[in-house]
């Protein structure tokens, strides 16, 4: 049935004239004589008044309240004590100004005209541009403007927030914060807005090395000529010869990587997958370089098609020592069937992990080392996480973290808080920036999407995996995530399961874990499996799981191409 919304719904979009995240945002109509109490009048001078920020009320979008202000004039005739002097207090709302009723208009069509942004006390020209539809030039000075009071308490309900100058925020004073030690940390949950578009520089310098690469001697498998060569045939020679120790020739493998970034690159942060009615989509998990599982997957579950979708989510790479054939394998279907293959980012997709778990060091040993920086890229332009059918989140670690990000020395499992009062869309995730490294104080959406685990208690805790920044989430973190986002399942990866997939949280919005990759690292023991989301329906029914066991392989250890492993060039160099 249809889902209630939450009222965090419309607070997740409230920001005031300074871009911060309103969080106890108000509701008011500065016209609405049951509202209002009385009226006040100002009449500035000179440019900034003394209003630190403006905010809109919730829901509309509609007029300007007073948010923040400075509380006092430095000197006699201080311009930023204007606001104070002449009485007015946070909490009033813009009822007209020079004697227009603008009580009713869009909040910006007011910041417009007001331009109470102004740093070098010249009326007319902009800090920030206007940004209302009205496209409305700067009040006259001087300017009357008149202030609804309101019948209740409209104003924020501290301002003790202190602004740094990154426009984070928290209130010491609140009392979630108060049993906080001295050297915690807090830190406003911020998400980098994606760019217009996106070029690499490395990847244009191997568009032009690809071009001086000599044809292939003596090599008899196939070969790539762009993307329409890419067929059934072609994938099941280049995954025999890989079996048998024969890679691609590095003019093709440079090409296809090419190919692939370019198309990755046009992709969202977050995409879209449709599923019709009848049809199926199929999730895997975390592979990690096991061409034989991998290989013996394919044999259960097919090749991708537009039938067969696959969501591949993340963990293509590191730790097994086939990653190279397993990842190309994984370029060769998405050129073949670019819209019904899809791929997550995972925490091992990144170069930090690729230099210490062997993916680099793999590339380096069966191509080069300068086709390093070419999946580097790859994997920068890797959406994080795609939704089914508008129906089911897939992404490999977790969902959004505590805002604000809070830490302290000695922080560990047990503690357990209430971290998020405004819910992340799925709009935001789409239009975030996933063009960089893992950084949590850069893009900690980033660093959750790709790095989180899901937990028995409630609220977030603190994980394990690393010394700081990225956390557990408990069912109602999750259950909140997607009420707000009209989502009713997330599917993940990320973490070894016995049985190859696990329900971590169970109820009406579940979060299930599907990891692909048997016997991880030929010690665990566990069994593989993959996830098949049928829609019966007009809905998204399962998943159904299809389990399978760890295969033979050539006597090549986990690890082996790892820092410090057998097979690392720099450990094939040293001298013996």
């Amino acid at each position: 049935g249809q889902r209630s919304p939450r009222v965090g719904r419309w607070a997740e979009a409230v920001r005031d004239s300074e871009g911060n995240k309103i969080r106890d945002a108000k509701t008011f109509d500065a016209s609405d004589p049951s509202q209002v109490v009385s009226t006040h009048t100002a009449e500035y001078k000179k440019r900034p008044f003394g209003v630190l920020s403006y905010a809109p009320s919730v829901g509309s979008g509609k007029g300007a309240m007073v948010w923040k202000m400075n509380e006092k004039s430095r000197y006699p005739g201080d311009p930023q004590g204007q606001a104070w002097v002449g009485g007015v207090r946070t909490g009033y709302a813009i009822k007209a100004i020079a004697g227009t009723d603008v009580s009713k208009w869009d909040f910006w069509d007011i910041m417009d005209l007001i331009d109470d942004k102004i740093l070098d006390n010249s009326a007319g020209k902009f800090q920030a541009k206007g940004k209302g539809g009205m496209a409305n030039s700067p009040a006259a000075l001087p300017l009357t403007i008149e202030y609804a009071v309101f019948k209740q308490e409209m104003a924020p309900e501290s301002s003790a927030a202190v602004a740094d100058n990154g426009g984070s925020y928290v209130d010491r004073n609140d009392p979630r914060y108060r049993d906080l030690p001295p050297d915690a940390t807090l830190q406003e949950y911020k998400i980098p807005p994606a760019p217009a578009s996106y070029t690499s520089p490395d990847v244009e310098q191997l568009r032009a090395y690809v071009r001086t690469l000599p044809e292939p001697a003596g090599y008899a498998g196939p070969r790539y000529r762009g993307p329409g060569t890419i067929d059934k045939a072609f994938v099941d020679t280049m995954i025999a010869n890989f079996k048998n120790g024969q890679l691609l020739p590095i003019k093709d493998a440079y090409q296809m990587a090419i190919d692939v970034f370019d198309i990755l690159v046009k992709e969202k942060t977050l995409g879209r997958v449709p599923v019709p009615e009848g049809k199926k989509v199929t999730v895997i998990g975390d592979l990690h370089g096991q061409l034989f599982d991998f290989a013996h997957m394919l044999t259960l579950i097919g090749y991708p098609s537009p039938d067969n979708p696959f969501v591949f989510n993340g963990d293509f790479v590191d730790r097994g020592p086939w990653s190279v054939e397993v990842m190309f394998s994984l370029l060769a279907f998405k050129l073949m069937h670019p819209q019904h293959v899809f791929m997550n980012r995972g925490n091992h997709e990144s170069e930090m992990a690729n230099h210490f778990y062997g993916f680099f060091g793999e590339v380096e040993a069966k191509y080069e080392k300068k086709m390093c920086p070419l999946f580097a890229e790859i994997f920068r332009a890797t959406p994080l996480c795609h939704v089914l059918n508008n129906e089911v989140f897939v992404v490999h670690g977790g969902i959004p973290g505590p805002d604000p990000r809070v830490w302290w020395k000695g922080i560990n499992n047990q503690v357990g808080f209430s971290g998020r009062t405004i819910e992340i869309s799925l709009a935001e995730i789409e239009n975030s920036n996933r063009f960089m490294e893992p950084n949590p104080k850069e893009n900690p959406l980033m660093v959750d999407l790709l790095w989180s685990d899901p937990k028995g208690k409630i609220g977030y805790g603190p994980s394990g995996r690393m010394s700081e920044g990225i956390y557990l989430f408990g069912p109602d973190v999750s259950e909140a995530f997607m009420r707000n986002n009209n989502l009713k399942m997330c599917l993940r990866s990320h973490e070894v399961k016995a049985q190859g997939y696990r329900y971590d949280h169970e109820g009406q919005f579940p979060v299930i874990t599907v990891f692909s990759a048997p016997n991880y690292v030929d010690k665990a023991g566990n069994k593989a499996a993959v996830a098949v989301m049928t829609n019966r329906g007009g809905s998204l029914q399962g998943p159904e799981f299809i389990q399978f066991d760890a295969q033979p392989h050539p006597p090549v250890p986990s690890g082996a191409y790892a820092a410090g492993g057998p097979l690392h060039p720099d450990t094939v160099a040293a001298p013996r």
